[in-house]
């Protein structure tokens, strides 16, 4: 299904419009501002505020569940209307920038009872009653999905395609932000390890070594308010014999866990149904590491709570499995529905091993590019 016209977006909008009135209600308030990034991405269907600005100049919405308004720097109030808000239905309410938000919201609040995202005196937060309306993506965000992780993942192979043995890590992670500009998409997180320095450093950036034989190329992108990761391995000439062996446990633990990602399963049990293909290995004590995975969708990561206080996984949420055993990593993004995961970040045009778990569908998972130079 794709949603491509302002009509579609504006229908999404108008029913999350909607579905805050029974939060104002249960608030006691008559209305609500919101200026979290992801709580103005997600009512707007895919808003988004270029450029640095302090947290106090920021765009935000008010609602009072029948009608809507952009509360913005006369700076901004343009351009946001041109290439953002235009026929979506959104009226403004604008500050000067000289006179500065505080006292634009302390005029608009006054006399009213209102809730908002942020600590303001007097005022009571809505973030817990938000939280359920963000995990849950909606079809048009849905669309706007596939297509974000399609891109990341072409994003991610192209560098790796392409990214040349004696580069530096920072190098080829210049590649790949490019790339991921080119679509539009932010570059939120990029990772380039080289040479298994996985294996010491779970959560890796992309410094000055070199790449000689092996790289773990990994990002999270972003638009329309959505965030997509995914990762690629490159291998010049054979793969190392250790390194095979622990990828080849990664893609069997990212076959467990996506076998196990279905509505009212939690992250942490999922993840601990992987543990059993590290026994007897060489990287048994691996799990204990890094975690296995995470939420994400409208956050770029958000664990969804520890063991024993986890929230449970429901169609329309979006996980990131993420196994990493001794230097190698696997890591997709996938949406929960009713039946099988659907795997945002899908390898195009690349090796891949075919697993069955369980007895479920088949499942191609990203393999190691071997290349010659």
């Amino acid at each position: 299904m794709i949603f491509d016209t302002v009509a579609e977006r504006r229908a999404d909008i108008d029913a999350k419009q909607a579905a805050l009135l029974p939060i104002l209600t249960s608030m006691r308030v008559e209305s609500l501002l919101l200026f979290m990034p992801a709580h103005v991405a997600w009512f707007t269907a895919g808003m988004q505020v270029p450029g640095f600005l302090p947290d106090s100049e920021r765009p935000g919405i008010y609602t009072n569940g029948h009608q809507r308004w952009l509360v913005c720097s006369n700076i901004d109030t343009q351009r946001m209307f041109d290439e953002e808000l235009d026929g979506l239905g959104f009226q403004v309410k604008e500050w000067q920038w000289e006179a500065g938000r505080s006292e634009f919201l302390a005029y608009l609040t006054c006399g009213n009872k209102v809730a908002a995202d942020r600590p303001f005196p007097q005022i009571p937060l809505a973030n817990e009653h938000l939280r359920q309306h963000l995990r849950v993506l909606s079809p048009f965000e849905q669309s706007q999905y596939r297509e974000l992780g399609k891109l990341v993942a072409q994003a991610v192979e192209g560098t790796a395609r392409h990214c040349v043995r004696g580069q530096t890590e920072q190098e080829i992670a210049g590649q790949l932000g490019h790339r991921l500009f080119h679509h539009g998409i932010e570059p939120v997180a990029v990772s380039v390890v080289a040479d298994g320095r996985g294996a010491r450093y779970r959560r890796s950036g992309a410094g000055i070594s070199c790449v000689t034989q092996t790289a773990v190329i990994q990002a999270t992108g972003c638009r329309n308010g959505l965030f997509a990761t995914c990762s690629r391995t490159v291998s010049f000439g054979s793969v190392p014999s250790e390194f095979a062996t622990a990828h080849d446990l990664a893609v069997k633990q990212a076959g467990s866990f996506r076998s196990w990602t279905k509505p009212n399963k939690t992250i942490g049990a999922i993840g601990g149904a992987g543990r059993a293909i590290l026994a007897q290995s060489p990287f048994e004590f691996d799990y204990w590491l890094s975690p296995p995975g995470y939420g994400t969708g409208r956050f770029a990561a958000e664990f969804l709570g520890r063991p024993a206080h986890e929230e449970p996984l429901a169609a329309g949420n979006a996980v990131v499995w993420q196994p990493r055993v001794g230097p190698a990593a696997v890591v997709d993004t996938l949406l929960v529905t009713d039946a099988e995961p659907l795997a945002i970040t899908p390898p195009e045009g690349w090796p891949v091993k075919r697993l069955v778990v369980r007895g479920g569908p088949p499942q191609d998972i990203a393999d190691i590019l071997v290349r010659d130079s």
